[in-house]
């Protein structure tokens, strides 16, 4: 059944929301203020979800897609906006998504960092099809599903990996890519070396000659791993999910890893290891987390392979990382050791065993940057008995930031500044830095 529909917002999530019928209808691809003809999907929770069917009346703030997959692909979201307003439309829903589910009305600036709209990304999951006859198709999930679309490019992807891409699209690569469910790559600073992980189907088996054509032919591969029994690591185009790794088993051909610097540092990323991954934003990202802090001591949870732990361990006397996933925690060491970081220490487990082990008091900083679940209450409780001065929260998902700065500022933490970093242009997905000071330190005791 169709109807007109006339949205008055976006929300967090990629849709537009409107209202037909005393219902809540939310829809994609349509911008607030527009007239558009959309078609009931489902109806779930008392909300309606709705397909666009045509534009009626078109916002002036519209613009054609570049990307002749958007609409199916279910990478992006906004190709339909330009980027600037994209990028002030997260910050309102940034801003409403506190207030309405953390009740924190945040009055202040919201600072936002941008960089360059396409070619962003230097990671990237193509997702492997086998279709009767033997086809086999590289490509992403399409939208609210899990059937593969096939791309020939993505272009919110690095040049390096549309080239790898193009690659592995070539028929003479269909035998050798049976057997995957997806081909993780990832693409170093300069754009020029990539590590591949092809993620094994089930029992299926590939060949270890297959990796070693990859790792000969591929434009800049350097490191092709074989996975099967874990799950990769990264935000995935088509989900935004952070994937961070469980270590299956793996043999790696080549080099064991990519060299990643940011800042002047230079970290050692594995396969399994998750790492931020937009290109042009990264260093700005890790300077708005650690740049003009100093003391004697900092935390870093959900530490990855030293990101934030390098640079905090510059200039703090002590830092302790804390980090689950092995794999990572291993890079980690060897990323301090190569630095001569001698007062950075790795603790490999969960943020929540950590803590509840961890006994020294009133960290000068704590830095966190969980997965799109956030922190678990059992965790925001034990660290705040620790009474960190201050906390910087890197969220990727403004609901679950929403809830834990409410369940910190119970614990008696006051919001200090927001920053918003569009990682993910023509995405949903937003990137929000919160800085918090104890709150009797704001009245001066």
């Amino acid at each position: 059944m169709s109807f007109e529909l006339t949205p008055t917002k976006l929300v967090y999530g990629g849709d537009a929301l409107g209202h037909h019928a005393g219902r809540t209808v939310l829809v994609p691809r349509v911008l607030p203020g527009e007239r558009a003809e959309v078609e009931e999907v489902r109806t779930a929770k008392g909300v309606t979800h709705a397909r666009p069917l045509r534009i009626l009346q078109a916002s002036p703030q519209r613009v054609d897609p570049p990307c002749p997959y958007f609409g199916r692909c279910g990478g992006c979201h906004y190709q339909h906006l330009e980027p600037e307003l994209q990028s002030a439309g997260k910050q309102q829903i940034l801003r409403e998504t506190l207030r309405r589910l953390g009740g924190i009305d945040w009055k202040g600036d919201i600072p936002l960092h941008s960089g360059p709209p396409w070619n962003y990304r230097n990671q990237a999951q193509f997702k492997v099809a086998l279709y009767p006859g033997g086809r086999v198709e590289l490509g992403f999930f399409e939208a609210q599903s899990h059937r593969v679309y096939p791309v020939d490019a993505c272009l919110i992807v690095s040049p390096r990996l549309n080239a790898v891409l193009e690659e592995l699209r070539r028929p003479e690569w269909v035998a050798g890519l049976e057997g995957l469910r997806e081909i993780d790559v990832v693409a170093d600073d300069r754009d020029e070396e990539v590590m591949i992980t092809l993620q094994v189907e089930g029992g299926a088996t590939v060949a270890e000659h297959v990796a070693q054509n990859l790792l000969e032919r591929i434009p800049g591969a350097v490191s092709v791993a074989l996975e099967s029994g874990g799950a990769g690591a990264g935000r995935s185009l088509d989900s935004g999910q952070d994937a961070r790794a469980t270590a299956g088993r793996t043999r790696v051909l080549g080099k064991p890893a990519l060299d990643y610097t940011v800042g002047g540092i230079r970290y050692r990323v594995s396969p399994g290891s998750f790492f931020q991954v937009s290109r042009y934003l990264t260093p700005a990202l890790v300077e708005s987390v650690t740049g003009d802090q100093r003391g004697v001591f900092a935390l870093d949870l959900y530490a990855g392979v030293g990101l934030f732990s390098l640079p905090l361990a510059r200039s703090f006397q002590r830092v302790v990382a804390a980090e689950a996933n092995p794999i990572a925690v291993s890079d980690l060491e060897a990323n301090a050791k190569a630095h001569g970081l001698s007062n950075l220490f790795a603790a490999g487990e969960t943020t929540y065993d950590f803590l509840r082990r961890f006994a020294q008091a009133e960290p000068d900083l704590a830095v966190m940057d969980p997965p799109r679940a956030g922190v678990d209450a059992g965790s925001l409780k034990l660290l705040a008995a620790l009474r960190p001065r201050r906390m910087h929260y890197l969220s990727c998902s403004p609901p679950t930031l929403a809830r834990d700065l409410k369940a910190l500022a119970a614990h008696g933490y006051y919001l200090e500044s927001l920053e918003l970093f569009d990682l993910f242009p023509q995405t949903y997905h937003i990137e929000a830095l919160a800085k918090l000071t104890r709150r009797e330190q704001t009245n001066g005791k």
